[in-house]
């Protein structure tokens, strides 16, 4: 505990083998925790020799003991949360409530030693999933530790893998039952399948279908003998490989996790980063030929969604049956938002900076967002649908449905205020080229292809080792941005570079991806800047599963960056559409935009969050660089590149294709 490295991998280790007791061996049986006299349970066995034997928990000099800590514990952990029949969600305002007061509570210890020792004696009392909740909150919390988390998906697999999978990985049979483990392995036979389908165009697009009012025709899901790997085969479900995405799962609930503590702009990150996971959703589905998804809004509220979806993960989550929501609580909360939205526009854009769409998206989430989760959620036996956890709501095509309801509540208030103007779009003086360079292949193409990946997951109960267990999933050729500014201007002036995609057709501004965005001084003359992808700032620049970062703190190799990494962020390998075989049309926007006055001295923010997405999950310290809205200015209905460009210099379109193939 006397240096930050040594007490992070304190913190991170109470992640490991969640459901066994905690003086179990962790980090390769290199650490064992045992409480003192004063804190252990009757079950906790004498400490062997070498063993860490925590300190009490001592406040204003006196020594807390068990029954104490249980009893408060008590008092902040709502009835049946602590239950693991339960299901822990960032969308229920008591369970968020109960864990941030838990967390204050931890925070607030005198030392790092007390803190330590009451975040294990608690462990006891709390479902698995909210514990680990609260440890990643704490480390976020504290300022003597680093900020690098684990991923998600490597120390809570049965959130994302299926029990088959897990069996094998595990060497042990599956297990359907909740909190047991669970995963998924996809075949490259069964990818190969879908993908001849794809190819022999055996299906007519979607697009504009009445999704909730019509029953389509969806082909169950295969599930294969016990031993064998599976896929989803249908054609309604194409687009399974992103939404079922392990990492793009464990990014949506690293966010709310995030949100469940509000930081800066948070009512506006809700809304944004949201929006951008639409976008890169409908960008999938029309390369698929799918067509837009139709948003799951009130006209349809009252009648039955005849889809349904099996999320395969054991009985920790149930299948959404074909039902009919609750919807009055949902139908008032609507009236209200709009009302809200309608007030807000009202001067809500001035000097560059959007001053109400925060506090519009606060309420939006709070209110109407979360009780659709709940509601849809609902539908599934025991309200054990993932749409009631951001740890798997995404999973479920009405996510999608969902979210473009809420995305379109903002479009309303967006489209409401005061248009943009010259001096927004406009940067006299300067003028910008820009072009793709793929590692291989032609410029200004992007090449997309399926692979195998594996996932290391935590060490399993005998010790044995790591264990991987593999999916597949879509990637594409690393590539570079080549931008090249012209600046008439007579003095080093600061800019930003925004960059953007637009599929050429059938988008209708719904699938506009905001692809990089960064701040440069421009000299006078020329400038050329080559940037790579991983530098966008939306991206995660942390995906070490928890065995790694263990690994790496022990043996001293965690630099200072990485130590500052945050684990929020979109997954790189999902970065660009699939594209199609022929190639699929879209438009690169590269728009360089005049510095607002009042973020001239901020400056240095750019350089200070370089190691968080803090573009898509916000920061916690300091400030966000960019006041100017999230997405600007693309935030707007614009139709198409051209009528947002109007051939201003400062602004490149630029023709580019996805391909999808091999690597």
């Amino acid at each position: 505990v006397n240096t930050p490295h040594g007490r992070h991998l304190l913190m991170v280790s109470l992640l490991e083998q969640l459901s066994s007791n905690v003086w179990s061996d962790k980090c390769g049986g290199k650490l064992s925790i045992y409480l003192p006299e004063s804190l252990r349970s009757l079950e906790q066995p004498p400490p062997p020799p070498g063993a860490c034997l925590l300190d009490n928990i001592v406040v204003e000099g006196r020594v807390v003991h068990r029954k104490e800590v249980l009893d408060k514990l008590d008092g902040l952990v709502p009835q049946g949360l602590n239950d693991e029949a339960t299901m822990f969600s960032w969308f229920n305002q008591t369970h968020r409530d109960s864990v941030n007061s838990i967390a204050e509570w931890v925070l607030e210890q005198e030392s790092f030693r007390s803190s330590y020792s009451l975040l294990v004696t608690i462990k006891d009392g709390m479902i698995n999933e909210c514990f680990a909740e609260l440890v990643n909150i704490v480390i976020a919390g504290r300022e003597d530790t680093g900020f690098v988390t684990p991923s998600i998906e490597s120390y809570m697999p049965e959130e994302f893998f299926s029990p088959e999978s897990l069996a094998d990985a595990y060497g042990t049979e599956a297990d359907d039952e909740p909190g047991g483990r669970a995963g998924r392995q996809w075949s490259q036979r069964g990818w190969q399948q879908q993908q001849n389908r794809w190819q022999q165009n055996q299906w007519q697009a979607t697009q504009n279908r009445p999704q909730a009012t019509r029953r389509p025709v969806v082909p169950r899901a295969t599930r294969r003998p016990a031993g064998n790997v599976w896929t989803r085969t249908s054609l309604q479900e194409a687009e399974w490989y992103f939404r079922e995405d392990p990492v793009a799962n464990s990014h949506h609930a690293e966010w709310h996790r995030s949100g469940g503590n509000p930081f800066n702009r948070w009512g506006e990150y809700f809304y944004y980063m949201h929006g951008q996971m639409l976008a890169r959703y409908e960008g999938e589905r029309l390369s698929l030929g799918l067509g837009l998804s139709t948003p799951f809004g009130p006209s349809q509220w009252n009648q039955r969604i005849w889809d349904t979806y099996d999320p395969n993960l054991g009985g920790r989550y149930l299948v959404r049956p074909a039902a009919r929501i609750n919807s009055g609580r949902m139908q008032q909360m609507q009236g209200s938002v709009r009302s809200q939205a309608l007030r807000y526009s009202q001067g809500g854009y001035r000097g560059g900076v959007d001053r109400m769409i925060s506090r519009l998206g606060m309420q939006m989430e709070t209110d109407i967002h979360n009780t659709g989760h709940s509601e849809i959620s609902s539908l599934s036996a025991g309200g054990r649908g993932v749409m009631g956890s951001s740890l798997a709501a995404m999973r479920d095509p009405i996510f999608y449905r969902w979210h473009g309801f809420i995305d379109g509540l903002f479009s309303e208030y967006k489209d409401r205020l005061a248009a943009y103007t010259e001096e927004d779009l406009g940067f006299p003086g300067v003028s910008v080229s820009a072009s793709v360079e793929p590692t291989q292949g032609e410029s200004n193409t992007f090449y997309t292809y399926r692979e195998m990946a594996s996932v290391s997951l935590d060490m399993d109960h005998s010790g044995a080792g790591n264990i991987n267990v593999q999916y597949n999933r879509m990637n594409h050729r690393p590539f570079t941005w080549n931008i090249v500014v012209d600046s008439n201007r007579p003095a080093r002036t600061p800019a930003i570079v925004r960059v953007f995609m637009i599929p050429s057709n059938g988008g209708r501004g719904r699938a506009t991806i905001h692809m990089d965005h960064f701040y440069m001084n421009l000299n006078p003359g020329e400038n050329r800047i080559t940037r790579g992808e991983l530098e966008a700032p939306h991206l995660s620049k942390s995906r070490w599963s928890l065995s790694q970062l263990q690994s790496n703190l022990m043996n001293g190799q965690v630099g200072r960056g990485q130590f500052s990494w945050g684990g929020c962020g979109w997954p790189r390998h999902l970065n660009v559409p699939r594209g199609t075989e022929g190639g699929m049309a879209w438009t690169v926007m590269v728009m360089v935009s005049q510095v607002l006055p009042s973020d001239i001295p901020r400056i240095g923010a750019w350089e200070a969050q370089r190691n968080v997405a803090w573009s898509y999950c916000g920061v916690r310290q300091g400030v966000v660089p960019d006041s100017r809205p999230l997405g600007f200015p693309a935030d707007r209905n614009f139709g198409s590149a051209s009528n947002l460009a109007r051939g201003r210099s400062n602004w490149a379109v630029v023709p580019v294709r996805i391909v999808h193939g091999t690597s």
